[in-house]
């Protein structure tokens, strides 16, 4: 570009200096600028011309630029606040269906919403040493091309949404750092409805073709993922449906036979019981005694929902139904057998 032409963009040039150099941290002076404009574009600027820049973006364009003694200014307000990209950091390393590569790639493209010297904090900042994160690729593409296929108007047209299919990963203990194709990888056929997060996970709620019912597949195991020229099917299954029931059932519980079960907890795990079963129109907490309330829910009965009532020791018993109780039972007689 012309040197003329570089110098009637000076002030947006200004502008891009305190929006990569200042924040309430760090100041800058107007000869810092001047260097920076003549190191990086070859252009020639007075102080007082300088001056005039920030006066304009300040009473213009509305930058929070603030003067200080001996000549520094600092940009104290930008669209985002700090704060609010640490949140936004933060979400993305928690999310385990973002690989560890794609999520620092998503924090520096975060960072260009604020200075360099925050931008290095948000990298810093977050540490999940226990947190796993999968290791397959192209996940936000999957991502994509899901909804794609979902959605019901396209380039401002009606669009009758269509079946995906893919290949399904799993561990195994002769591949336990990569996941391997499940079933010899068979090609798994769905009608994809809704997306959904829980504890770090991506999920797709689908009615299968094969099985005729709706499932959930964890999307970073999915592989080979194309739209199908069919329409999509299972609408009437999944208008039965409620979604915050649905998700409180499959992924607190687990999958399982679907009962209504009343148990007795004691009042110091209200906060955990509420967290678990939420506060729906069709659940109903009781205080029992003083120290006791009951909970009357609906529940998936597998090992994993009996596993989470052993982990609250005798802090919880299931009061009925009865044969859910002697199936409890039964379930610590097998723990207790393998000890034996």
């Amino acid at each position: 570009m012309p040197k003329s032409e570089r110098q009637k963009l000076k002030t947006l040039y200004v502008a891009k200096y305190f929006l990569d150099y200042s924040d309430e941290n760090h100041p800058i002076t107007a000869g810092d600028i001047a260097d920076y404009l003549s190191t990086e574009y070859g252009i020639t600027a007075e102080r007082r011309s300088i001056y005039r820049d920030i006066a304009t973006l300040r009473d213009e364009f509305g930058l929070e630029i603030v003067g200080t003694k001996g000549g520094r200014y600092r940009l104290l307000s930008r669209q985002f606040h700090l704060d609010d990209l640490r949140l936004l950091a933060e979400c993305v390393h928690a999310a385990k269906f973002i690989s560890a590569a794609k999520a620092k790639e998503l924090v520096e493209t975060i960072g260009e919403l604020c200075s360099r010297y925050q931008a290095e904090q948000l990298q810093q900042e977050v540490f999940l040493p226990d947190r796993v994160k999968t290791t397959q690729r192209g996940t936000l593409n999957i991502i994509s091309t899901i909804r794609a296929a979902m959605v019901e108007r396209q380039d401002g047209k009606p669009h009758t949404p269509q079946k995906i299919s893919f290949k399904y990963l799993k561990y195994d203990l002769d591949h336990i750092l990569a996941q391997i194709e499940k079933h010899n990888g068979q090609l798994y056929k769905v009608s994809p409805f809704q997306m959904l997060i829980n504890e770090g996970n991506y999920y797709l709620l689908a009615f299968d073709d094969k099985s005729q019912e709706l499932r959930t597949y964890r999307i970073d195991r999915m592989k080979d993922v194309n739209v199908i020229d069919e329409a999509r099917e299972g609408e009437e299954a999944f208008a039965e449906i409620d979604m915050k029931t649905y998700v409180r059932r499959v992924f607190s519980m687990f999958n399982g036979e679907h009962r209504r079960v009343t148990m007795c907890f004691s009042k110091e795990l209200l906060d955990t019981a509420v967290e678990r079963f939420g506060t729906g129109a069709d659940i109903f907490y009781i205080s029992a005694s003083e120290n006791q309330f009951t909970v009357s829910t609906d529940v998936s009965i597998s090992n994993q929902f009996f596993g989470w009532i052993c982990g609250l020791g005798d802090l919880v018993k299931i009061l009925s139904p009865v044969d859910v109780v002697e199936r409890f039972k039964a379930y610590l007689a097998q723990l207790q057998a393998i000890y034996e």
